[in-house]
């Protein structure tokens, strides 16, 4: 999930109402529910300062461990996922979901994955998907924690069953990025945690169980057409 411009800042409630956010009115006729554990806008660098070093190892990684003919498949994957998340899934919380194809990239190509939705990320942004403001907040969440999410939670539960591992990767991944919002919204003051424990984690908990069952549908596809795209699949 994105995190949007106006939620993640100096004045974010007031911002959130000028675009539409429900619960926003809400909170600003109300008064702050939650106080920043960090000035907000030192999040917002903070974030981007973060999500810039950690890109910049995984492209390192990426060169030291690929060669140029790989780029192709960086610019394929990108415009694939960009497309497919341009069908947004509504919610009633200050985000938007998407079916983000999460696990089926990070376990084709962790480092790959990483820099795919690098570049998903960045488009989006300038797109209204997310925000410019919060880009490093969702670099963070979506280019760096969820591909490795997705990619150590197979790895532990593909030993049951690796259909029942691909549904836990993709159910576990969306659910635990609600949670990890939920706790940066707390930390900005934006919304206390208890919103984010009890409103955007089940919501997002939902949308897991979407974007698991879609994981196992893609996967067990691609085994099927182009067995070189899901390699764990043959192990």
């Amino acid at each position: 999930m994105h995190i949007p411009d106006g939620l993640i800042g100096e004045n974010p409630f007031t911002e959130a109402v000028e675009h539409g956010h429900e619960h926003a009115h809400e909170l600003l006729e109300n008064g702050p529910l939650g106080h920043a554990l960090i000035n907000p806008n030192y999040l917002l660098i903070i974030f981007a300062v973060v999500a810039i070093i950690l890109i910049a190892i995984v492209f390192y990684r990426y060169r030291k461990n690929h060669n140029e003919k790989d780029i192709v498949k960086i610019a394929l994957f990108t415009v694939a996922v960009v497309i497919i998340q341009m069908i947004e899934i509504p919610l009633p919380v200050a985000a938007c979901a998407h079916i983000s194809l999460i696990t089926v990239l990070a376990l084709y190509d962790l480092d790959m994955s990483m820099i795919v939705f690098t570049f998903v990320t960045i488009i989006q942004s300038f797109f209204g998907e997310g925000g410019i403001s919060t880009l490093g907040f969702n670099l963070v969440n979506l280019a760096i924690l969820a591909p490795l999410i997705a990619y150590f939670v197979y790895q532990l539960t593909c030993k049951i069953n690796k259909n029942i591992g691909l549904f836990l990767s993709g159910f576990i991944t969306i659910t635990l990025l609600g949670v990890i919002v939920g706790i940066e919204y707390a930390i900005a003051g934006t919304f206390p945690l208890s919103y984010g424990l009890t409103v955007i984690t089940p919501v997002e908990a939902v949308i897991g169980v979407i974007e698991g069952i879609v994981t196992v549908f893609v996967m067990n596809a691609l085994h099927k057409v182009k067995p070189e795209l899901a390699p764990v699949m043959d192990d």
